[in-house]
């Protein structure tokens, strides 16, 4: 059996929690406990989103359930950590999209980077504070327009040179793999960097996808992505022919990484 997995964060985690195979939950607050606003009795996670989406739900019932959820996140770990994203999926999706804004940089990525920006937060948030909720949405916004940054950082890094530079390198014709096979073959990157490369920028594959499936963190997966594709726009555009390299020679090829 072929396992697939979501290029978007968000979507996987609504699979978890929502989705017709969800594996997390059922989660549930009492809500006579939590508002005197709220339905009496065990609410599901489920029930409870679309109560607070209701422009008529009091602010205090939102804060009051958020304070909750954080209360479960750091004491009961992952699966409430889980809950309380999908709880603010929505606006963590707006935020994801706020800070794309038309920009070149993968929407996947930035919706990656907000989800760990929330994540983080809501481990450290004091969960009698007010306002929950907005402090939560303002770390992942915020992490979000960290990581666009450093995107731009990178590209800024990668810009090519000046046009007479260019002459100096014989051009690389074929598909992009041939291209990330002589680079690997050339030492310049490794085969799990042209895999990542290939998977991320190539095919449909998402960053934090792949970052789950390489088992690597997403910044470190990122991180990593970065540095490789750095070195492979040398290789491909600024770097002077190796004289000593020769295609399908004995020892080019350089096995997968462990």
């Amino acid at each position: 059996m072929t396992m697939t997995y979501p290029a978007s964060v968000l979507k996987a985690v609504a699979a978890a929690i929502s989705g017709p195979d969800a594996w997390v939950g059922p989660l549930c607050l009492d809500g006579a406990a939590v508002h005197p606003a709220l339905p009496q009795g065990r609410l599901s996670l489920t029930e409870l989103r679309p109560l607070l989406l209701l422009p008529e739900a009091p602010a205090g019932a939102r804060d009051a359930v958020w304070s909750e959820l954080a209360f479960h996140a750091q004491r009961h770990g992952p699966d409430w950590e889980l809950g309380a994203v999908w709880m603010m999926s929505p606006g963590l999706r707006k935020a994801a999209w706020r800070v794309v804004n038309n920009s070149w940089v993968p929407y996947a990525d930035i919706e990656a980077e907000v989800v760990e920006g929330f994540l983080r937060e809501l481990q450290g948030v004091d969960v009698e504070s007010p306002a929950i909720a907005g402090r939560l949405w303002w770390a992942g916004y915020r992490q979000g327009l960290r990581a666009r940054d450093s995107y731009r950082t990178t590209a800024a890094r990668s810009e090519l040179p000046e046009p007479a530079w260019l002459g100096r390198r014989r051009g690389f014709g074929g598909h992009p793999d041939q291209a990330l096979e002589r680079a690997v073959r050339a030492g310049a990157i490794t085969g799990d960097e042209a895999e990542l490369i290939g998977r991320t920028r190539l095919e449909d594959g998402g960053l934090a996808e792949v970052a789950f499936r390489l088992d690597l963190g997403f910044h470190a997966c990122r991180t990593r992505r970065a540095a490789a594709e750095e070195r492979l726009a040398r290789f491909l555009v600024v770097s002077e022919p190796r004289n000593d390299f020769t295609p399908g020679a004995p020892g080019a090829a350089c096995g997968r990484a462990a």
